[in-house]
C-alpha cells in the first residue's frame, strides 16, 4: 500500500514537471531577454562608432561570458516591436511574424581573432524588416538578421 502510494507521488510529480517544460517559450527565451539582447531605447541612432557601440552594448547586456556572442542585432525602435506580434505584423510559418514596417538596426558581428572577456565587434547599420516568434503577443525570438550580414568584410 505504502509502495503504490508513492509511486502514484512519483507519477503525479513527474507529470507536473513534464508539463511545467511544456510552459517555457518555445524559443527558450522571455520577452525580458528579448529586450535585453535586442532591443536599444536608449542609444542615438545611428550610433557615431558602430564598432564601439557593439562592444559596450554586448559586454554592458552581459553577453561576453563565458565567450564572445558571435553576432546579435539590435533595433532602435522600442514602441513598435511589440506591435509586430499584433497588427503590426504578418503570420509567416509556426509562431514566427514579419514586421510591415522597416526598423532601424545594428548589427553586430564578432571581429575574427577576437576572445572573450575582450571581445571585439564590426558594426553596421541597416533599416530593414524583421522576422520574430511572438508568444502571448510578445517577441522572444529575432529570427533572422539582414541579408547579406554574415559576409561583411573584417
Amino acid at each position: 500500500m505504502l509502495a503504490s502510494k508513492i509511486s502514484c507521488l512519483l507519477v503525479l510529480s513527474l507529470a507536473f514537471l513534464l508539463g511545467a517544460l511544456l510552459v517555457v517559450p518555445s524559443q527558450g527565451q522571455s520577452w525580458a531577454a528579448f529586450k535585453n539582447k535586442h532591443i536599444d531605447s536608449k542609444s542615438q541612432y545611428p550610433p557615431h562608432n558602430m564598432n564601439l557601440y557593439c562592444e559596450n552594448q554586448i559586454r554592458n547586456r552581459r553577453m561576453t561570458s563565458p565567450r564572445c556572442k558571435p553576432h546579435n542585432t539590435f533595433i532602435s525602435a522600442p514602441a513598435s516591436i511589440q506591435a509586430v506580434c499584433g497588427p503590426a505584423g504578418e503570420p509567416t510559418v509556426g509562431d514566427l511574424r514579419e514586421s510591415n514596417s522597416s526598423f532601424p538596426l545594428t548589427l553586430c558581428k564578432l571581429y575574427r581573432g577576437s576572445w572573450a572577456p575582450d571581445c571585439n565587434y564590426i558594426g553596421t547599420s541597416a533599416v530593414n524588416r524583421i522576422i520574430i516568434a511572438c508568444e502571448d503577443g510578445y517577441p522572444v525570438h529575432l529570427e533572422t538578421e539582414v541579408p547579406g550580414y554574415m559576409e561583411l568584410e573584417e
